[in-house]
């Protein structure tokens, strides 16, 4: 990561550990590993794209833990609200590192879209791309399993089921889900 993605990640990562649904700093890692490989396939503007991988679940520390934890529709509530609280986390903390404010409200028009919404512009859909892709990534199964109280195998069922809109993602994500039947033994 270069340095002003350091202080970015450096930044965020007290947000994205108040966030209890799922262990968001090891998500955001996999989501800018994800987006790096969808920059070298796809292209795209790095520095937007990678602030938004890293910033895209700050939302998260402001949502209440019952939206997190409890029923599937009280969780899907948690995760429209971190769209919303997102917006204030991400304002402050690339006004820190110097970004204007015409990037970082790109940015936050990126990190809004990133479930629930159908983009047509690219950039979104890569946020989305990189964000199903991490939950293919090497433990990522694992970790979800854990955080939703299931077993390794059904999530890689329920993570076949995952869209992509770049060949690039199509391409990675069938890649890694051979990787994972084969470290599950499927």
């Amino acid at each position: 990561m270069g340095d002003n993605y350091e202080k970015i990640w450096q930044l965020t990562t007290p947000y994205l550990k108040q966030g209890v649904m799922k262990d968001f700093v090891f998500h955001t890692q996999n989501v800018v590993k994800a987006m790096g490989m969808l920059l070298e396939g796809e292209g795209g503007d790095e520095r937007i794209l990678m602030p938004a991988a890293i910033l895209h679940d700050v939302g998260f520390s402001k949502v209440d833990v019952m939206l997190q934890t409890t029923t599937m529709e009280n969780k899907r509530e948690g995760q429209r609200q971190h769209l919303i609280f997102c917006k204030d986390i991400i304002q402050e903390i690339l006004g820190k590192v110097g970004y204007n404010q015409k990037d970082i409200d790109r940015i936050i028009g990126i990190v809004e879209v990133h479930q629930f919404h159908k983009p047509e512009e690219k950039e979104k859909q890569m946020l989305i791309d990189a964000d199903n892709l991490s939950d293919v990534m090497p433990g990522a199964m694992q970790a979800d399993a854990i955080s939703y109280k299931n077993t390794p195998e059904n999530v890689f069922e329920i993570r076949t089921k995952n869209t992509y809109y770049s060949k690039t993602a199509q391409e990675i994500f069938k890649r890694e889900m051979i990787e994972r039947k084969k470290e599950l033994n499927i």
